[in-house]
C-alpha cells in the first residue's frame, strides 16, 4: 500500500506527460503531451514538442518539416495539452522547404500568404 502511494506521488510530481515520438508512417511520426497542474499554456507545452521533434531529427541526421500541430490551454477541468505531427527528412529532400501553418495548425506548401 505504501509503494503504491509513493508510486502515484512520483507520478504527480513528475509534471508533463507523454509517450514519446510515434511513428505514423514514412519518416512521419507524432508527439504529444499534457501539461501538468502547473502548466497553464498550451503554447509552452507546443514549443517543448518543438524542442523534441528536433532532437529526435537530429539524431537521424535529418530535419524536421512540421506537418501538423494543435494545442489547447488550461481551462476548468482540463489540463494544457498539445500535439506536432512532423516528418524527418534528408537536407536535400524536395519536400523539406520552408513552410507555413495557417490558423487550424496545417502546414501550408508553396502558397503565397497575403501580409
Amino acid at each position: 500500500m505504501r509503494l503504491l502511494l509513493i508510486s502515484t506521488i512520483a507520478l504527480l510530481i513528475a509534471g508533463c506527460s507523454g509517450l514519446g515520438v510515434v511513428p505514423m508512417g514514412r519518416d512521419t511520426y507524432m508527439i504529444a503531451k499534457e501539461g501538468s497542474f502547473t502548466t497553464f499554456s498550451g503554447g509552452a507545452v507546443k514549443a517543448e514538442l518543438y524542442q523534441e521533434a528536433n532532437a529526435f531529427c537530429e539524431s537521424k541526421d535529418k530535419q524536421l518539416m512540421p506537418v501538423k500541430d494543435a494545442f489547447r490551454d488550461s481551462g476548468y477541468g482540463r489540463y494544457t495539452n498539445a500535439e506536432l505531427q512532423f516528418r524527418c527528412l534528408n537536407e536535400n529532400d524536395p519536400e523539406l522547404r520552408r513552410s507555413t501553418i495557417n490558423q487550424d495548425g496545417v502546414v501550408l506548401r508553396g502558397r503565397m500568404q497575403q501580409i
